[in-house]
């Protein structure tokens, strides 16, 4: 009775705040909401432009934004009672000001007001829109229609009138040189002769043009000089109506496309540049160069402590030069990107001077950073759902990383990592505590191109599509201790990058990891072999080979592309990756040529060991990713969706993936309700506190957030998971639980998370609640909400 009767307060009070704060009881006399947003009538425009008239956002039919809005008001600035006398009270004065404004500002809607100038504003701006979609004759008319004395409807009614095709498109101006050049491009141009009029493609193809003329070596022009002039007097004989009354009706009536001729206005006096000395000027932030030597043709200024640090030499490939010998602006952007690659280099600013004889000098000004990099880092992790467990994992982490960013004077990059976590485990309340730790080693030494051969580095001519080359090897150990066995990793990889840089702001990447080696190495106690025992024969198998000692070697390629994805907050961006990966070819081929050759030197021809002792798997794998990002409401509404999808296969007498190259689910990066390896595959569930992680060999996943900007970088949002791992058919797990064919059904989790965006790095707090297990269904109907279903992440960086 007394939790009915609590209901009942809080609903009433909702009641009486919403009617308190009531939009139309709140207005100032005179004034007017707009009801909804204004309709457009008649208009033939495929997207409307954004108006300045506007309405309240409304929540299942009410302005919550507004009513909160009207609250903040009333705090601040409510000459009525209790308001004022509490604005009065000294210590509360500072509260309620902060409360007001912080629901005014950042979480109310300010009121929609019918304004005539926002009207008359729309108006030009309708009438503006269908102008440049070629309806020269468009008029619009503003119907202002009261709903009741305080709020009204906007109608605006559009008549477009006729459309204007462009019938000729020509170029005028008076110098010559430049004349010529446009005609020339032009030709190698789908122009848009016999379409209807569209300034926007009309304004794309003057962009493209601007870009041509200035790698051209015209510098001194400016997109504004560059004049549409449309005429539309001309005769229109070709477009006179038809006859016939059916052919009007069904609305191919010729009468209302007339034509217009399009002129393109080319400016005069403007000097074409040819590109004359090229110059680098390379020091630190606190000093200036002093010498000058010269280097493939470059001046190259430098100062002592800049030589100790990096070569010159190392920056003479990165700059690129017009082929034509004409200054081209996509040159000098080219070499400052290529220079700023280097990641010795802080930042680059080319400057450009004008010489005698119509040419111009550029001149690239290099800072360079210390070379020796460190950082530390400490966290702490709390997780209610150990994997597959039902106890709490409390525990800590740290990290050391350092790096040299130019050994050698050359741009190399040395880095190391060392990383250290601890933990504990106990089996029950009363139990002693079991330490579990994990320690990590990698060292990694990358190769920048053109820093391997620094006696014939040249300049080079400026390619259609810009690429980055970097080359690296990597050598990593780790020590993971577990509650009832121990492994240990050391992994030896060779991989080269390229990246591509396209004209229409689309990045590529390819990775291509020719070596890549990994030595595993586990032990295990009795007590846990007792229970792996325990399970079905072919899971028990399948389980006992990821414990023994092995050795897989893989070769990959990744490809990747994005455009607008990362850095970009506006409109839309996307973001797709393809990874083939082969692995167990150099031990099949070596095991073979031992059998041929030297068949006494290894008798285990055909059973996955070389040399008698490392077991390897020869096997294909294959995954894709795509992501989806759109700006909703604007910038400060995102949302972003995620799906992966990849497929493993073991060869010839392989018959599952090595449990390094299988696919898993979970943790903070995937499906965030459950941890690392938790879930799946399919329906199958291990016994409790086993620990163990088999994965799969096919995956399926999508993810979706919605990140909403609420105030200086924090976001508020609201996430959901769904996606799962399985095993094939032809596989040594053998339980139909945990086959694709036969439990295709996967894990649904959602939750909400906050980010605190800093531009330098993304701190993120999210909270993941389980709705579909698939092991025992949904979870909302048998489990309660939380506890072991639930899980707690704190990370650094977005999860994709």
């Amino acid at each position: 009775m007394a939790r009915h009767r609590g209901k009942l307060w809080y609903s009433g009070s909702l009641v009486a705040f919403l009617v308190a704060c009531s939009p139309l009881r709140l207005l100032p006399e005179g004034e007017k909401l707009v009801a909804r947003e204004p309709i457009l009538r008649g208009s033939a425009l495929e997207e409307a432009p954004p108006l300045y008239v506007r309405s309240n956002s409304r929540t299942l039919g009410v302005r919550l934004g507004l009513q909160i809005y009207w609250a903040g008001q009333i705090l601040t600035e409510s000459p009525k009672q209790p308001w004022q006398t509490l604005r009065r009270i000294p210590k509360m004065r500072y509260y309620t000001y902060k409360l007001g404004y912080a629901l005014r500002e950042n979480l109310g809607d300010p009121p929609a007001l019918l304004s005539m100038r926002a009207v008359e504003r729309d108006v030009a701006l309708i009438e503006e829109a269908h102008v440049q979609e070629g309806y020269f004759l468009a008029a619009v008319q503003a119907q202002i229609k009261p709903i009741n004395e305080r709020e009204a409807l906007v109608i605006y009614r559009v008549r477009p009138g006729p459309r204007w095709h462009i019938k000729e498109l020509d170029v005028v101006g008076k110098d010559s040189t430049l004349v010529s050049l446009t005609e020339a491009y032009l030709r190698t141009q789908i122009l848009p002769v016999g379409e209807p009029y569209r300034l926007s493609r009309l304004d794309a193809l003057r962009a493209d043009l601007y870009m041509f003329l200035l790698s051209e070596g015209y510098q001194g022009l400016s997109l504004s000089e560059l004049i549409w002039e449309i005429d539309t007097t001309i005769e229109n004989k070709s477009f006179q109506k038809p006859a016939g009354f059916l052919r009007r009706w069904i609305g191919t009536d010729k009468r209302e496309q007339l034509g217009c001729i399009v002129r393109l206005v080319l400016p005069e006096g403007h000097k074409r540049y040819a590109l004359g000395r090229t110059e680098l000027s390379i020091h630190i932030p606190e000093r200036s160069p002093l010498s000058a030597t010269e280097v493939a043709g470059i001046l190259c200024y430098t100062e002592p402590k800049a030589e100790a640090i990096l070569d010159s030499r190392a920056l003479i490939p990165r700059i690129y030069y017009p082929p034509l010998g004409y200054y081209d602006q996509r040159a000098i952007q080219a070499s400052q990107k290529a220079l700023q690659s280097l990641e010795v280099v802080q930042w680059v600013g080319p400057a450009l001077s004008r010489q005698a004889n119509d040419s111009l000098s550029v001149r690239y000004d290099v800072v360079l950073r210390p070379p020796i990099d460190l950082s530390v880092g400490i966290e702490g992790f709390q997780s209610t759902q150990p994997l597959v467990g039902s106890l709490p994992l409390p525990g800590a982490s740290a990290n050391l990383r350092s790096a040299h960013l130019s050994l050698f004077r050359r741009g190399w990059v040395l880095r190391t990592r060392g990383q250290v976590a601890a933990s504990y485990f106990r089996r029950s309340v009363n139990s002693p505590l079991v330490p579990l730790y994990n320690i990590a080693a990698e060292v990694s030494l990358s190769f920048p191109e053109g820093t391997l051969h620094l006696r014939g580095n040249r300049p080079r001519p400026l390619p259609l599509t810009l690429t980055q080359q970097n080359s690296s090897l990597s050598a990593s150990l780790q020590d993971i201790r577990q509650i009832d066995f121990s492994r240990r990793y050391a992994t030896l990889s060779w991989t080269k990058q390229t990246k591509y840089f396209f004209s229409d702001k689309r990045q590529e990447e390819q990775i291509w990891t020719p070596l890549s080696l990994t030595f595993v190495d586990s032990r295990f106690s009795p007590s846990f072999e007792a229970q792996i025992e325990a399970l079905s024969p072919l899971v028990r198998t399948l389980i006992l080979r990821d414990y023994l000692s092995r050795l897989t070697q893989v070769s990959f390629w990744q490809v990747s592309t994005h455009r607008n994805y990362f850095s970009a907050t506006r409109g839309s961006g996307d973001y797709s990756s393809l990874l083939l990966e082969i692995g167990g070819w150099i031990p099949f081929f070596l095991e073979h040529f031992l059998a041929l050759m030297y068949p006494q030197a290894d008798s285990s021809y055909r059973d996955n060991l070389l040399f008698n002792r490392f077991r390897y798997g020869i096997f294909l794998r294959v995954m894709g990713e795509g992501r989806w990002r759109k700006a909703l409401l604007g910038p400060h509404q995102q949302l972003h969706i995620r799906g992966r999808i990849g497929w493993g296969q073991g060869m010839y007498y392989s018959l599952d993936l090595p449990f390094e190259n299988r696919f898993f689910v979970g943790g903070p990066n995937s499906m965030r309700a459950w941890q690392f390896g938790a879930l799946g595959p399919g329906r199958y569930t291990f016994p409790k506190n086993l620990f163990l992680i088999p994965g799969g060999t096919f995956l399926a996943e999508v993810n979706a957030e919605l990140r909403q900007s609420l105030y200086r970088g924090i976001q508020l949002v609201p996430f959901v998971d769904i996606g799962n791992v399985w095993f094939l058919a032809s596989t040594l797990f053998e339980d139909p639980r945990g086959l694709f064919l036969k439990s295709p059904i996967p894990g649904i989790a959602g939750g909400i998370g906050l980010r605190w965006d800093f531009s330098v790095i993304v701190i993120r707090l999210d909270i993941a609640q389980q709705i579909l297990d698939p092991a025992t269904g949904l979870v909302m109907s048998q489990f309660p909400i939380g506890a072991e279903r639930a899980q707690y992440v704190f990370a650094v960086g977005y999860p994709f």
